[in-house]
């Protein structure tokens, strides 16, 4: 009876002090950076109803769309939040335009939520105001909480798999950015300029900036921007960046961000988070612009596959630090010789046995898969569309009945020309 309860005790406080033990253990078992889910579903969610910014109509529907892969059993899976660019214009952009980034990021693991968010339309009232995109900004710093508060509430119920919520990862890129920077790093102890603070008290306060519910583990950050670094403080969320040095929308260093509001960019906010000792990878693209880098195109494309998975490793450290059994994969001994491929992919195995091959698109579905024999050989392969594909091989070791992973990944670039 006594051993029942001392078991009892010991169990309830694993799960009370070491939830990050419990729930890190199944996605740990498998890397980030690699592309192994496939069977992606999309489904649109009605995430709240809040009040239109331009007053035209009284409210309007507050909508995310849910990403995941009915492949992927593990029990818990990380959270990923992405918000779109588009300058807070509705004509500029929507969630749809974060479909490529949210198929990547399931395909290596992730649940994600591309959040749409309130946004002023030029249709309905006009060109804005400097006013008017504070107030907006504002909105959708509050839409993103009440996205988040959604996701706690529905984790694991209906369709929604079970996430990890005390590790979730937010991001987005330029306006998405910025509204992830500012819900990270803004909480009540900071002082906030007058328009600010107004703005925040005409629609209801400041967001709930911690929660014993949830818990941000890492942050995003895709040329986007902050009001005032000095909200950063030691202690609060590490942070990947990524940014053009001749931004001219929303600058690298500090600017006019889109002629409205003066915002520091990537590299003063990566300054002021090593300062503070917080984790900070940033990825300065020489003479890229705001947009031209994340475009599907040889220039940048291939350097910015390599940062995100720079950058999913670090976030895979951290939410994996807590236990030790992640499995390390080994090398396999495999090369992909030519990187341009019109008809043929050129592989050479000297693993000594067959492997298994998969060749993916850069939205974690699967295309083609095979046999690789031993030797060089020829892959015939054919797309009707030109771009970059992921060629991945896949086996196992014994060592000494302890198995690991052998594995081998390499992005190629698909012409018909």
């Amino acid at each position: 009876m006594e051993k029942n309860l001392l078991y009892s005790f010991v169990l309830f406080l694993l799960m009370v002090v070491c939830p990050n033990l419990i729930h890190s253990q199944d996605y740990c078992e498998t890397t980030f950076t690699e592309n192994q889910f496939s069977s992606i579903q999309k489904t649109e969610l009605k995430y709240g109803r809040a009040s239109e910014p331009t007053g035209y109509v009284d409210s309007i529907n507050l909508l995310m769309d849910l990403y995941y892969s009915t492949e992927n059993t593990q029990s818990v899976q990380p959270i990923m939040f992405l918000l779109h660019g588009g300058s807070f214009i509705t004509e500029m952009g929507n969630k749809s335009t974060m479909e490529e980034y949210a198929r990547l990021m399931v395909s290596k693991g992730f649940v994600v939520v591309s959040v749409g968010y309130r946004t002023w339309s030029f249709i309905l009232g006009g060109i804005p105001s400097v006013n008017n995109i504070v107030d907006v900004v504002v909105k959708s710093m509050l839409d993103l909480q009440t996205a988040i508060d959604y996701v706690v509430d529905h984790s694991g119920k209906g369709i929604f798999p079970e996430v990890d919520l005390q590790h979730m990862v937010i991001g987005g890129g330029s306006a998405g950015a910025i509204i992830a920077n500012h819900r990270m790093y803004i909480d009540e102890k900071d002082s906030l300029p007058d328009f600010l603070a107004v703005a925040f008290e005409n629609n209801g306060g400041l967001f709930e900036s911690h929660s014993d519910d949830y818990a941000i583990a890492y942050g995003l950050n895709m040329s986007g921007g902050i009001f005032d670094t000095a909200w950063i403080d030691a202690g609060e969320p590490p942070l990947i960046s990524i940014h053009g040095n001749k931004d001219s929308v929303v600058f690298y260093d500090h600017g006019l961000a889109n002629g409205f509001i003066e915002l520091y960019g990537s590299k003063p906010i990566d300054e002021r988070l090593k300062s503070q000792g917080i984790e900070s990878y940033f990825y300065t693209f020489e003479d890229g612009r705001h947009s031209d880098i994340y475009d599907n195109n040889p220039l940048y494309r291939d350097r910015l596959l390599e940062v995100l998975d720079t950058g999913l490793m670090l976030i895979q450290d951290k939410l994996c630090q807590a236990t030790s059994i992640r499995l390390q994969p080994l090398q396999a001994n495999v090369k992909l010789i030519n990187t341009l491929v019109r008809q043929d992919l050129v592989v050479d195995n000297q693993e000594g046995h067959q492997m298994r091959y998969e060749i993916l698109d850069l939205w974690g579905r699967t295309v083609q898969t095979g046999v690789l024999n031993y030797g060089k050989q020829r892959i015939s392969f054919s797309s009707s569309v030109d771009g970059y594909f992921a060629f991945r091989v896949l086996g196992q070791t014994d060592q000494d009945r302890n198995y690991s992973r052998l594995t081998y990944q390499q992005l190629f670039f698909h012409s018909s020309q």
